[in-house]
């Protein structure tokens, strides 16, 4: 029995001993692991210059310029530059992220570029077939961008950058100018990107493509692609947060959710409400490859923002739901001042969406301020229908509360109704000069179409009856004409999808303001 005894606590103080082992063995794997994840951090982040191929500087008349060799140290480059310096990067060259851009007392633009920037010319829209002369800057890990801001950072220029994930983890923003930034005086200002080719990894999910929350911020002559996914809210440009004099000047961009958005989230205080901000000459796209495998929303969304221009655009195959939602959100009940004021959406074709324009003038879930001063004026839309691969009820107008929305010169063909209200009706509504289709149920959810303010809504419109409804189906306000085919309007050439009225239509400069009914736009094929 003491042999046995001996024998069971010999065993006992072996497993004892075993597991102070074990567990002492953890504990020093914890800590290598520990102090080695700050300096693989620090690699992949390329802070660690003394392993890094060195820049080399040379003199010019403007400034310096700074040539980081391929696999060089792009953010000790940075670092190093001053106003009006050229860090130039390798095409063809891969460069890893985070690069991070400091808050540095400049006046003049530091410029990030390719060394084959010359061969890709100013103003044009690059496309992925250049990328051959493009340097390519990856993301960090665990979902960090390429590129992003410090608070406060300015005066940076990007040209003729390829940025993109680095692998198929998940990714929040592959370039992020801002994010939760409450004082406007913190926020980054004065960044350009300019023809550049922003992408996913071949697999992995990217949220957005470009987080724009800054302030005197373009983006120009570039080409988004592929920020689409299954079950996310993805989009090609975002900006919730103090963005503010912003351009977005001649590019291709691709989105899931939302090609560009703004809005979406709760700024801390009014003076962070997206403010001035201009979309002109871009192409809004989804690609036909995405259906059913993509979540798709609209292609222009305003959810918060002031003073917003979109004009000149092309917009095209958004199969599920309207192609904008001009719809104000709190979105997260933070933020009671969101609002959306002051907005011209004009001079745009739109081909193919399962809806035209839905527009919610007061959030319906959270308290808000009131939509105010909308105009939407000679744009084109061609193909807005549900069915023959598109989901939407078709309409061209959907509406609920708002004032001070006047929709005029536009030409619309929409299988929908031509407007539907619903909700609270807008105060200051005119629906002026429009050529549009009757759709099945025309004007709906007018208490009195035939009143006197009805007729004040729409004013000199042209109907279609495409839809080939019974007379006795008829329905809008007195002073408008119903034609019952497209050879009816006199359209100078339909067939050729141009719209414009032949000079010697009878419905030519009728509307008394020196301009024809419906839209002027001819559709580039």
């Amino acid at each position: 029995m003491v042999v046995n005894s001996v024998r069971v606590k010999e065993k006992t103080d072996r497993r004892r001993r075993f597991k102070r082992v074990h567990f002492s063995v953890l504990i020093i794997a914890a800590v290598i692991f520990a102090a080695a994840l700050p300096f693989a951090y620090d690699l992949h982040y390329g802070r660690l210059g003394i392993i890094y191929p060195q820049p080399v500087i040379e003199a010019s008349g403007a400034g310096r310029i700074i040539k980081v060799p391929p696999g060089g140290h792009v953010q000790s480059a940075i670092e190093k530059a001053n106003g009006g310096d050229i860090v130039e990067l390798q095409a063809g060259a891969v460069y890893s992220g985070e690069i991070k851009l400091p808050n540095k007392p400049l006046s003049d633009f530091i410029t990030i570029q390719s060394s084959a920037v010359s061969k890709l010319p100013a103003d044009k829209r690059v496309s992925p077939a250049q990328r051959s002369l493009m340097a390519t800057i990856t993301s960090g890990m665990l979902g960090k961008p390429a590129v992003s801001a410090s608070n406060g950072a300015h005066h940076y220029r990007f040209i003729g950058i390829e940025f993109t994930a680095s692998g198929s983890g998940y990714n929040y923003g592959l370039v992020v100018f801002g994010s939760e930034e409450s004082n406007p005086e913190r926020l980054p200002h004065d960044l350009e990107i300019d023809r550049s080719y922003i992408h996913p990894f071949k697999s992995g999910v990217v949220r957005r493509g470009i987080a724009l929350n800054s302030g005197n911020t373009t983006i120009k002559n570039s080409y988004i692609e592929g920020i689409g996914f299954p079950g996310e809210e993805t989009q090609g440009i975002c900006g919730w947060t103090g963005t503010r004099n912003v351009r977005i000047l001649n590019n291709y961009i691709e989105g899931g959710a939302e090609n560009i958005m703004f809005g979406g989230g709760d700024p801390a205080s009014v003076a962070l409400i997206p403010f001035n901000i201009e979309v002109r000459d871009n192409h809004l796209n989804k690609p036909e490859a995405w259906k059913e495998k993509v979540s798709v929303k609209t292609l222009f969304e305003l959810k918060n923002a002031k003073h917003v221009q979109f004009i000149g655009n092309l917009l095209t195959n958004n199969w599920k739901g309207s192609a904008f939602r001009i719809t104000v959100r709190n979105q997260d009940n933070g933020a009671p001042f969101s609002t959306i004021e002051d907005v011209v959406i004009k001079d745009n074709v739109i081909d193919g969406a399962g809806a035209g324009i839905n527009i919610l003038g007061k959030d319906d879930t959270y308290p808000s301020q009131t939509l105010k001063r909308l105009v939407i004026e000679n744009n084109l839309f061609l193909n807005i229908r549900g069915g023959n691969g598109f989901e939407g009820n078709g309409y061209f107008v959907q509406i609920a509360d708002g004032e001070d929305i006047t929709i005029v010169n536009n030409t619309a063909f929409s299988h929908g109704n031509i407007v539907t209200f619903y909700g609270a009706e807008p105060r200051g509504f005119l629906f002026r000069d429009n050529i549009a289709n009757h759709g099945e149920y025309g004007v709906h959810g007018l208490a009195d179409r035939k009143s006197a303010a009805a007729q004040a809504m729409f004013q000199n419109n042209i109907f279609l009856n495409l839809n080939r409804i019974d007379p006795s189906g008829f329905s809008f306000p007195p002073g408008n004409t119903l034609v019952p085919t497209i050879d009816g309007v006199g359209f100078i050439d339909a067939p050729a999808k141009d719209f414009r009225l032949a000079p010697d239509t009878k419905f030519k400069s009728k509307t008394g303001t020196g301009k024809n009914i419906g839209s002027n736009l001819f559709p580039v094929q």
